[in-house]
């Protein structure tokens, strides 16, 4: 009889010290709990991310070093009309695809001659400017809507991380097609004039701005 009182005193005091666990979680602000958990954490995380990855894009489209233009090599003469469409050429894929020609330079003959030849000899360069401009859209895109999770209502959208997935694998596809397609353009490019032009800075960080969106979408 006396086992049987202890056991019983034994499990009551476990139950108790539960109960009592349980009144110290629940006293925990709500909101404190909710910001603690692993998945707002995560959710946090991968927004503030994709604004990195957004700025690194940003970077990489509007500067206007794609190419190392000094570094170009000639390995095959070329009369002069020739050599200066493909500067022209050179000068305008380093500016980048989303690239517009604003200045007083672009109204000279000789420059619309070498924009409309380079769009005859690399007519992949278009798609090309199509996929950067969506890589772009979806980047702004991806941003807003993965800082939408600090609003509460939305949070708890059952979708919501499902949505920012695709929109997370979605940029990273037209990014790395915007990086690829550029690559074949220039590889295709340098076989036709016998000349060789190394890449630039900005196309390298593109990659890294894939990184991070493949990142976010994981």
């Amino acid at each position: 009889m006396m086992e049987t009182y202890s056991t019983d005193e034994s499990i009551e005091e476990v139950n108790d010290k539960r109960s009592v666990t349980l009144r110290r979680s629940s006293v925990l602000p709500l909101r404190w709990r909710i910001t603690h958990s692993p998945r707002w954490i995560a959710q946090v995380a991968a927004s503030e991310l994709s604004l990195v990855a957004l700025v690194v894009l940003l970077v990489t489209v509007f500067s206007t070093t794609w190419l190392h233009v000094p570094g170009s090599r000639f390995y095959q003469h070329h009369p002069v009309h020739v050599m200066d469409n493909i500067h022209t050429t050179i000068h305008f894929l380093s500016m980048g695809p989303l690239y517009i020609c604003r200045g007083r330079s672009c109204l000279k003959s000789q420059d619309r001659k070498g924009i409309s030849k380079m769009w005859i000899d690399q007519p992949m360069f278009g798609v090309t400017k199509i996929s950067c401009g969506l890589a772009l859209e979806f980047g702004l895109i991806l941003t807003i809507w993965l800082h939408l999770s600090y609003l509460p209502k939305l949070k708890k959208l059952h979708s919501f991380c499902l949505i920012g997935i695709i929109l997370s694998f979605c940029e990273a596809t037209f990014t790395f097609f915007t990086l690829l397609l550029f690559a074949v353009n220039l590889w295709t490019f340098e076989l036709k004039k016998n000349i060789s032009v190394p890449l630039g800075w900005s196309y390298l960080i593109g990659w890294l701005a894939f990184l991070l969106y493949v990142t976010c979408a994981q």
